[in-house]
């Protein structure tokens, strides 16, 4: 399913009570709406795969964080996380986590966040953002699209939070 709003039209791939699946340009939006589950996580990749090895360039993954408070992960999901962005992939540009809250909690999640995406010698580093304007600066400059603005993918991401 393809939405819009000019100029950003994002396609949907999946959408659930507690995630939503979706493309903008060369970038997949997995965006959580409640509580991460292993087999949520293995469905985001196997999305990502699918779809990251047709673009021309490769492609980046940005998580979504909500917005209201979620339990952290358990230790199987964490597993399931820092698999998934351990392995390698040629068409793995870059990988973000988008959260967006302040404070003590938020730079906590923050913290958390680089550890698991943390990929060393494996793949690109891991990239943690306040702001979708901060987000946005990095994914224009990871896949050399100027298009990718503060205002565009703050709207692909509103788009696929309320889909």
């Amino acid at each position: 399913m393809v939405t819009s709003s000019a100029p950003v039209m994002v396609e949907l791939l999946e959408r659930t009570d507690v995630y939503v699946i979706a493309t903008w340009r060369r970038l997949m939006l997995l965006v959580w709406r409640g509580q991460a589950s292993v087999a949520y996580i293995e469905r985001s990749r196997a999305h990502f795969q699918a779809w990251a090895e047709r673009q021309p360039g490769g492609a980046a993954f940005l998580i979504v964080l909500p917005r209201h408070h979620i339990d952290p992960p358990d230790e199987a999901t964490r597993a399931a996380m820092q698999r998934v962005s351990s392995a390698p992939a040629d068409y793995l540009k870059g990988m973000a986590t988008l959260v967006e809250a302040e404070g003590f909690i938020a730079a906590s999640v923050r913290a958390i966040m680089m550890r698991l995406q943390s990929r060393g010698a494996q793949g690109p580093a891991p990239n943690v953002f306040r702001t979708p304007a901060e987000l946005a600066a990095w994914a224009a400059a990871v896949l050399q699209d100027r298009e990718v603005t503060p205002e565009r993918l703050a709207e692909a991401i509103r788009m696929a939070r309320e889909a």
